[in-house]
């Protein structure tokens, strides 16, 4: 579990009881999407603020979520092909230009809130005179429903389930390098040299241009349609979040510039104690003699989805590996399955990957993957197909934690023999726990971290004395510029004197040659007669 400092702890159990008596805020929760890994992460947050005694009222898009009790839940249907339109962008080896998957994007956020927008129960909501203390929502595109909180006069949190990016910063006033943060991080380089980052520059203004070009004047428009009357426009509420809780943490991604209002709690989700194993999975890794290997690809991308060719060569690749294999597969199992392999639609991931037999993960990378990875110290075989999976799999590999092939072109032998490293050679092993050590070592559980700072917002109103706003925020300071001009003037004088000095010299010589013109002559018929002498 997550270390707490000794000296912590009570300074804790002081603030817990110090803040008994915010329990009955009315909370709104929006989670747009139908996706079941946001479910697994939004869950224990509403969970653990209901326990606390709120009122959460939550909308939701999600077909199989864990209902809570004493919340009051809106499930939204999907009557504009969101589902339909976001697997088909983010199909299995499909690729596109930025333009493209930016014009694509904003369809799907546009339906997604319209989905939610036009709702009959969303709508009496809205009608009714019900009020809200606070709105959560996710972050990540969804803009346009921002304005529920203004509707509602409520402060805005962000629980964003990615890595932040420059977008996300800007939202709480922080700004950022857009070289830093990319949005999109697939196709942006390492830099290595100067053309790395020129190509980075190019790849991350482009996105801005995008955002700014595609993306938020068409929201913007839909926006004035339902908020329109509202006193807050559009670009004031998306800069008005009181706090933005992030999926993230220093330990595992890399450590970032921040502001007071963006709070790390990534691992939140996961629950305090292990959880337990089914009886016939329990024994399946025990009786591992060479231990396990756990192969998922998430919830929204499925073994079923892949090629017969791939299928085929994991099948294959895995029947003859020694140790036993765990597979996540939701369609018909395949033919001639071994006696080493597992397979099963619904698996316990954290229960699996907190087994001290597992000796490896194969995974697509997933935000909430990676995070179990490197809490329950797993070496991860990476097979990255969409998005931030890439970025996500890269931090592990940069600390000696994995390795990555590509799922659509790996090879039998390719497979065997990059298992036999991750799991024979004892490195992988020792950076994936020292990973792990780092990112348990913190002061309290990300979850009570979470729940800490949303109510302290609901305790402060909003907690104006965070946000920072831009007009505070000057382009020329933040970017140094002063001292960049500074320089500037300091060049620019010390080559004007260089050039200053090199004018006047050649100036002066000049002078001293028409100066010296009618005398040279003499000299040199003296200089004739002395060699004649």
């Amino acid at each position: 579990m997550f270390a707490p400092g000794r000296w912590l702890l009570p300074m804790f159990w002081l603030i817990s009881n110090a803040i008994c008596w915010i329990r009955g805020a009315r909370i709104l929760l929006i989670a747009p999407f139908e996706s079941h890994s946001q479910c697994m992460l939004m869950t224990p947050y509403i969970e653990a603020l209901s326990n606390r005694g709120h009122q959460l009222t939550v909308i939701h898009a999600y077909k199989h979520c864990k209902l809570i009790e004493n919340v009051t839940f809106i499930r939204i249907r999907d009557n504009y092909n969101v589902y339909s339109d976001f697997e088909e962008f983010m199909g299995i080896g499909s690729t596109t230009s930025k333009w493209a998957e930016m014009n694509s994007m904003t369809r799907i956020m546009v339906n997604c809130s319209l989905n939610i927008l036009n709702n009959f129960e969303v709508r009496s909501l809205m009608k009714s005179n019900v009020t809200f203390d606070l709105v959560v929502l996710e972050p990540g595109f969804t803009d346009l429903l921002f304005g529920l909180a203004a509707y509602f006069d409520a402060p805005l949190i962000g629980l964003y389930t990615c890595v932040s990016d420059w977008n996300t910063y800007n939202m709480v006033g922080h700004v950022t390098s857009i070289l830093e943060e990319p949005i999109m991080p697939l196709g942006l380089k390492s830099v290595r040299n100067l053309w790395d980052r020129i190509y980075n520059w190019f790849y991350t203004t482009e996105e801005w241009l995008l955002i700014h070009l595609v993306f938020l004047p068409k929201l913007r428009f839909v926006y004035d349609h339902f908020f329109g009357h509202l006193e807050q426009s559009f670009m004031e509420i998306r800069h008005n979040f009181s706090l933005i809780l992030l999926n993230q943490h220093f330990s595992l991604f890399k450590a970032r510039s921040t502001v007071p209002s963006l709070i790390e709690v990534a691992g939140f989700h996961i629950p305090k104690v292990d959880p337990k194993l089914p009886d016939d999975l329990q024994v399946f890794i025990d009786e591992a003699e060479h231990g396990a290997i756990y192969f998922a690809l998430g919830m929204e991308q499925e073994s079923k989805d892949l090629p017969e060719e791939t299928q085929n060569v994991l099948l294959e690749s895995f029947k003859s590996m020694s140790q036993r294999v765990i597979w996540k597969f939701e369609g018909e199992p395949p033919r001639s399955l071994a006696s080493n392999i597992y397979i099963s639609k619904f698996l316990p991931q954290q229960a699996i990957l907190a087994h001290p037999n597992v000796k490896l993960f194969i995974s697509h990378g997933g935000m909430l993957s990676i995070i179990e990875a490197a809490y329950y110290a797993k070496p991860v075989l990476g097979m990255p197909l969409f998005f931030d999976q890439f970025r996500n799999l890269e931090v592990l590999e940069e600390e000696g934690a994995a390795l990555q092939l590509n799922i659509n072109s790996v090879t039998g032998k390719e497979l065997k023999n990059t298992v036999n490293r991750l799991v024979n050679q004892p490195k992988y092993r020792e950076n994936a726990l020292a990973v792990s050590q780092r990112f348990r070592d913190q002061p309290m559980h990300p979850l009570e971290t979470a729940i800490y700072w949303t109510e302290y917002v609901i305790r402060y109103k909003g907690a104006n004395h965070m946000k920072v706003s831009q007009s505070q925020v000057k382009l020329f300071e933040y970017y140094s510029m002063d001292k960049f001009l500074m320089v500037g003037v300091r060049l620019s004088l010390v080559v004007g004197i260089v050039f200053l000095a090199l004018t006047k010299g050649r100036c002066c010589l000049n002078y001293l040659i028409k100066f010296f013109k009618p005398v040279l002559p003499v000299i040199g018929i003296q200089r004739n007669i002395d060699v004649i002498s």
